[in-house]
């Protein structure tokens, strides 16, 4: 086995590691954004400790699932990290285009619904989505 070799499969395994981890704080993080969202109402009754107690344990489940994607974009090769780039670019940009108008548009009266963030946040994965696939054609 030569050194290519060998440094290949260190990539590989860094990578699966990564993403393992990425995946065990996303999932963690949304089960606790869940918690925090239905649990005062269905579980414990609105009781302000546990309630405070949820937000904070959610605040931490995403500062370390921030820390994952983090690692995980470093250690990426560069063509990787290139279309990771762009994805979020898009995302970025249409989110704050679409959030900018979506709050606007209950104000300026042309719907009556009131906006929900959460709504944005479907935005922002299709349109990541979106920019990965574009991005894995495009340069792949």
């Amino acid at each position: 086995m030569n050194t290519v070799d060998t440094n290949e499969q260190s990539i590989k395994t860094k990578q699966n590691r990564n993403t393992k981890s990425l995946a065990l704080w996303t999932g963690l993080w949304m089960l606790s954004l869940a918690t925090a969202a239905f649990g005062p109402k269905f579980l414990w009754d609105y009781h302000s400790v546990i309630t405070i107690c949820t937000v904070i344990t959610n605040l931490v489940m995403g500062y370390k699932m921030i820390m994952a994607n983090k690692q995980h974009l470093q250690d990426l090769d560069e063509l990787q990290q290139r279309i990771h780039l762009e994805a979020m670019a898009l995302s970025l940009g249409v989110s704050m285009v679409a959030g900018a108008m979506f709050g606007l548009l209950e104000s300026i009266k042309l719907v009556s619904i009131t906006p929900n963030p959460s709504s944005i946040l479907f935005v922002m994965g299709i349109t990541y989505m979106i920019g990965m696939v574009l991005g894995t054609r495009k340069y792949g």
